[in-house]
């Protein structure tokens, strides 16, 4: 004879990067967390709610047919996401010899056009929401001086422990990061 059981799993909310409705900011637990930086003295340029650094194609990034090699366009995007960390007062290096990390969990790229040796371009970063280990993300790669879209990305990062388990974005990184999206509605 058989004996027939049956497991129920509760229903856990799942938030995609791609949703329509970005994840919010989670609020803080109490107002004494915020610890006043002067990261708002941006570097780069911030427009429609985009971090800027602008940067320039060097020869060894191209592959044999003379364009810009795939695997380079994720370092463009590490590049401006560092740069952009940095000019909310987030300094990698700092993190990393904290023993924390912030890894790329996910990340997916959409090629639209090559860019090739010595043509000057723009990654664009902005910030979609974050959760208690994710921050959410999404980027473009435009060509310049006329904007010409080359590329457009969004991924996840999640905040890592000295044991590279997830764990919770600190309360100054989260407020660094409401501070630059409150600073950005409405453009």
């Amino acid at each position: 004879m058989f004996q027939a059981t049956a497991t129920v799993a509760v229903a856990m909310p799942l938030v995609f990067p791609c949703s329509l409705r970005p994840p919010l900011v989670q609020p803080l637990r109490s107002a004494k967390t915020f610890k006043p930086l002067s990261c708002l003295n941006l570097k780069g340029e911030r427009k429609s709610g985009f971090h800027e650094i602008k940067l320039k194609v060097r020869d060894y990034e191209l592959d044999q047919f003379g364009v810009v090699n795939n695997a380079v366009y994720a370092n463009y995007c590490q590049h401006g996401r560092h740069e952009f960390l940095e000019s909310i007062g987030v300094n990698c290096e700092e993190v990393s010899r904290s023993g924390e990390a912030l890894a790329i969990s996910e990340f997916t790229i959409k090629f639209i056009a090559p860019l090739r040796s010595g043509c000057k371009f723009v990654v664009k970063t902005k910030i979609l929401g974050t959760t208690g280990v994710r921050i959410y993300f999404e980027q473009h790669i435009f060509k310049l001086p006329n904007e010409e879209p080359i590329l457009e990305a969004k991924g996840t990062a999640v905040w890592l422990d000295d044991k590279y388990r997830p764990a919770r974005i600190p309360s100054h990184v989260r407020v660094n990061l409401a501070q630059f999206q409150c600073q950005n509605v409405g453009f």
